[in-house]
């Protein structure tokens, strides 16, 4: 990165990032929970008490609070830290793993489908992953002057 002043974003180019690293989060988190679920022949739960609607619910809370994250991990970088947010990213990433289990048990989720399951073990990955090329997107744009890139197609002859 270079020394030369930021550049500045507006809020709604912060606030588009942050909804395309939740989606990527989202795409990860279906992605990875099949493959799982495929190779695993298991589900997320399993367990005939809980309702259909608890594990999309404690998913859909979880990627909120990403959103939130990820919105004050871009405050901290506006505001000069060029340094991801350890601090922030992990507590994300804790916090997914904690809210899953601690919910999903107030929600009738057997220890298995919780604590021991590998769908709650891919979760901290997952966010600690969207977190991360979040603020490598965000801190590209903000301390460096290259210019946003460009497909071949696009690229005029004298940029070459």
């Amino acid at each position: 990165m270079t020394e030369s002043p930021r550049r500045g974003v507006t809020r709604g180019y912060v606030g588009g990032l942050v909804c395309a690293a939740v989606i990527v989060a989202t795409a990860l988190t279906v992605a990875v929970w099949g493959g799982i679920a495929l190779f695993a022949d298991r589900q997320p739960v399993s367990t005939e008490s809980v309702p259909v609607w608890v594990a999309p619910l404690l998913v859909f809370i979880a990627l909120m609070a990403l959103g939130w994250g990820l919105w004050i991990t871009a405050l901290v970088l506006l505001r000069g830290r060029r340094s991801p947010s350890w601090g922030i990213i992990v507590v994300l990433a804790v916090g997914v793993y904690l809210w899953w289990n601690l919910a999903g048990m107030l929600g009738g989720m057997s220890v298995a489908e919780t604590w021991l399951s590998p769908f709650a073990a891919v979760l901290p990955v997952i966010w600690l992953i969207a977190a991360l090329l979040f603020w490598a997107v965000l801190a590209r744009r903000v301390y460096t002057d290259r210019p946003a890139p460009r497909w071949p197609w696009e690229r005029h002859p004298e940029d070459e």
